[in-house]
């Protein structure tokens, strides 16, 4: 089972502390000390602030010498010295009794971070840093940074918690698009994670979404608990996810320290919890901007309303080419629509309603209206060149507040070109509920978030493990490859069909088993060690009688060693490959694709955390291309995707029950045909040093 989360209640001395000291500010202007103390006197905190400096102690009522000579205890303690004075500076925080410290110094040294990080956490203490860029709680006009930020930003419902204290910088300090209700630099997460800033997040009732911005995660169950808790709120969490490249990953491991994981395994992590994964700080924004409206989306096609021809051209192609379709609007829409344009201006969707601009705000607001009144709109876009102190932009906000207040569906603003200037108008816009979408890209991209929604099911782990468990598990204790025999035996316990085989001794024992079978069949090399039999001619396959099983028996025990697997030849079928990984910080995935030689031609598969049912698994089968094998292709029999479902689920139960000794799994080709699929090969990889128990018996 995962372990738990600290309780968010510890955060609040974080986020909501009622007296804060700040240890080394300073009078030098050009100084984190300065710069930190105007910041967090000014923001209109409503707490306490105590500035701490022997050398400036006595300069006003709120700046002492020491914590110790504080009239009262401070909750949260900023530290802003230097590196080499910064682990006293947390000792006397600590003896203080701050329950929360802020570090800014980076701390290279390792070791020093390390007793840093003991020291707090022996304190039961929360820290943000170090080498952190600060917090902001814009509820409550704390603002703890030495960098200068904009005091006025309005508070909002958006988190957010960035491992670059620049990605945060630069979305709170440029534009207004986003209101925000906390933003936190995580720095280098010596005790407290991203996770567990998250969890806390979620907690608020403020919260209507949150980003990230990850280089790396620190705390994988943590993180995974917290995005479980995202989606049972029903709280969208938006992540931008770093080190997706070669050179990102490289780069993200010399500034982090920490390895960067798997691509894949952390996309498919995140999708299993209903996250959203962009792919640049545009992208992030724009769909946080659409999250924090708070409005769902009621059917799935979209709407557009524009002044010009060619940029709803422009708006077609983009979602076109993102999969996002446009509503049909049926034909009572078409007719309410048609009645308040133009001549010569027709009724359809995206739709530019200018015209000459006769009537321009009357026939904008009822089309906008109408569109919105369709039951195949799910959300509308009013898509113009937004900018500040234009007339004719003037009347379309008015149009726009009035078409939001008649509908609950999600209503954006979109600039065509994301540098529109157009601050005050978000921040009016923004005030009345509608966000402000810089650019068609982005806007597409968020549009294409909200419309399609993710499906996320709760995680299964109290699966009983029982002595079947146990019982691999011990026979699994030092070995480092598991034969294929056995693996048929694994599997088969755990419900995967698997072909009638004996591992023959000699020539006599092989013939005899094909005779049994009353059928053709297989056979291969049972030398321990070969798991990729074709490479080294190990396999023989559609044996018809007894001279044809003698004469590969003598081929493969000649070549390969005596011992040969003996199987019956399975019914044609599509063939299909089942994989299972133990990611080491997210626990194990498996992958459903195309098997044997469609690998090559179809390069698809879906990758899906386990364990995880048969439903979830024929969703992901039939999002893969190559589902249509299954489906009586040209005339070929239909065959059967339930049975395939079941393998891969029971596939994801044997991963997760076996996660302790399990590395990696192997099924290619897995048959299916019109009643069955079956596993034609099983390749297990264990984790070779796993502490497994007792005595075994040969499997």
């Amino acid at each position: 089972m995962l372990k738990s989360l600290p309780s968010a209640s510890r955060l609040d001395a974080l986020f909501r502390p009622k007296t804060v000291a700040l240890v080394g500010v300073s009078d030098r202007p050009i100084s984190y000390g300065h710069t930190l103390d105007r910041i967090c006197r000014n923001a209109g905190f409503s707490g306490q602030v105590f500035g701490v400096n022997p050398r400036l102690s006595g300069r006003d009522t709120a700046t002492f010498a020491s914590l110790e000579e504080l009239p009262t205890s401070a909750d949260h303690v900023v530290i802003s010295v230097a590196t080499d004075r910064v682990e006293q500076a947390v000792e006397d925080a600590l003896s203080a009794g701050a329950a929360a410290l802020t570090v800014f110094a980076q701390c290279p040294d390792g070791s020093m971070r390390e007793r840093i990080s003991d020291a707090v956490k022996g304190a039961e203490a929360m820290l943000c840093g170090p080498n952190s860029m600060g917090l902001h709680d814009f509820h409550s006009g704390l603002r703890l940074t030495p960098f200068d930020v904009p005091l006025d930003r309005k508070p909002g419902g958006v988190g957010l918690i960035s491992q670059s204290g620049s990605v945060l910088g630069a979305l709170i300090n440029n534009g207004r698009r986003l209101q925000f209700s906390q933003a936190i630099s995580t720095g280098s997460e010596t005790v407290t994670t991203a996770a567990d800033y998250l969890a806390w997040m979620l907690e608020q009732p403020e919260t209507r979404c949150v980003g990230m911005f990850i280089e790396s995660v620190r705390d994988p169950e943590g993180f995974m608990n917290a995005m479980e808790q995202a989606a049972e709120r029903g709280i969208p969490v938006v992540i931008n996810k770093v080190g997706r490249s070669e050179l990102g990953a490289e780069l993200a491991m010399s500034h982090t320290g920490a390895i960067v994981g798997n691509d894949d395994i952390f996309r498919a992590a995140v999708s299993r919890f209903g996250g959203h994964l962009v792919a640049s700080i545009d992208e992030m924004a724009a769909l946080l901007a659409v999250f924090s409206q708070g409005r769902q989306a009621p059917a799935s096609g979209l709407a557009s309303i524009h002044d010009s021809g060619g940029e709803r051209e422009l708006i077609a192609d983009l979602a076109e080419a993102e999969g996002v379709e446009f509503a049909k609007l049926n034909a009572k829409t078409t007719a309410r629509i048609q009645a308040v344009l133009e001549n010569g201006i027709h009724a359809q969707n995206p739709l530019d309603a200018w015209g000459t601009g006769a009537g321009a705000e009357q026939s904008f607001e009822q089309a906008t209206v109408a569109m919105l009144g369709d039951p195949n709109v799910g959300l509308g876009l009013y898509v113009l060149n937004w900018r500040d102190k234009y007339d004719l932009h003037l009347m379309h906000e008015r149009v726009l507040k009035a078409a939001f207040s008649q509908t609950s569906k999600p209503l954006l603003a979109v600039s065509n070109f994301a540098l529109s200037r157009s601050d005050d108008m978000a921040d009016r816009l923004g005030d009345a509920g509608i966000p402000v979408i810089g650019g068609l890209q982005n806007a597409v991209l968020a549009a294409k978030a909200l419309l399609n929604k993710i499906p996320v099911t709760p995680r299964n782990l109290n699966i009983d493990t029982s002595t079947q468990a146990d019982r691999f598990q011990a026979a699994f204790k030092g070995e480092d490859w598991i034969s294929e025999a056995d693996g048929y035996a694994v599997f088969s316990a755990y419900g995967i069909c698997v072909p009638q085989h004996r591992v023959a001794e000699n020539r006599d024992d092989a013939i005899q088993f094909s005779q049994h079978l009353k059928q053709s069949v297989v056979c291969k090399t049972a030398m321990p060690g070969v798991y990729h039999k074709t490479d080294v001619g190990g396999i023989v396959l559609n044996l018809e009688n007894a001279a044809e099983v003698g004469a590969a028996y003598d081929e493969l025990s000649a070549s390969l060693g005596p011992d040969v697997l003996v199987a019956e030849m399975l019914p044609k079928g599509s063939e299909w490959s089942l994989g299972a990984v133990n990611d080491p910080d997210f626990g194990p995935f498996v992958r459903i694709a195309p098997g044997g030689t469609l690998v090559e031609l179809l390069p698809e598969s879906v990758l899906l955390m386990a364990p995880f049912s048969t439903a979830e698994a024929e969703d992901a089968i039939l999002s893969l291309r190559a589902s249509k094998l299954l489906q009586g292709y040209r005339g070929a029999p239909v065959q059967d995707l339930s049975a395939l479902a079941d393998a891969a689920a029971a596939l994801s139960r044997m991963a997760w029950e076996l996660r302790d000794c399990l590395s990696e799994i192997e099924i290619n080709p897995m048959i299916v045909s019109e009643t069955a699929a079956t596993a034609a090969d099983a390749v297990i990889h264990t984790t070779k040093n796993h502490q497994g128990g007792g005595q075994h018996e040969v499997l």
